[in-house]
């Protein structure tokens, strides 16, 4: 290999890695704009930081509450979905999902694909369970096909109680 061919491969890696790095970017800024724009809650945000809700109920020390001023993004956005979002200790902590008549299940495992990979899968009692994991959530869904049914819900995991 002669110099001038080193220099042009050099040159070529260098605009390659520059392109990445800018994709990388552009791809990180879109999805904070994203959350940004839908008006979601922040993982963790206190609830005095949250307007417009109503308590619902509490359970294992988890209060949940309807906000009424958010607008529902990706997934919740499904037509006829029940969101209700949990605080723990006073910050956001889960964030549950219920659909009574899903239009299409596959499309709503497919949009949480997208966002965090292979679920794990498996049959429990009628229903199919799927299970994702990723530093900080824990997502879980049941669908159960006879009454077209989702249930999902979002745990932050560095909020979760200690066992």
């Amino acid at each position: 290999m002669n110099k001038e061919s080193a220099l042009k491969t050099r040159v070529s890696l260098f605009v390659l890695m520059l392109m990445v790095c800018m994709t990388s970017a552009v791809l990180a800024a879109e999805q904070a704009r994203t959350v940004e724009d839908c008006g979601a809650i922040p993982w963790g945000e206190p609830i005095s930081a949250v307007e417009e809700i109503t308590y619902s109920h509490t359970a294992d020390g988890v209060k949940y509450y309807r906000v009424n001023k958010v607008e529902p993004c990706g997934v919740f956005r499904i037509q006829g979905a029940n969101v209700t979002y949990g605080f723990l200790e006073g910050r956001l902590y889960t964030v549950l999902v219920e659909i009574a008549k899903a239009q299409d299940v596959k499309q709503v495992v497919a949009t949480l694909m997208e966002s965090y990979g292979l679920p794990d899968h498996k049959k429990v009692d009628g229903w199919d369970e799927y299970r994702w994991e990723t530093d900080d959530l824990r997502v879980k869904l049941k669908s159960q096909f006879v009454t077209d049914r989702i249930k999902i819900g979002m745990y932050y995991k560095p909020l979760a109680p200690k066992k």
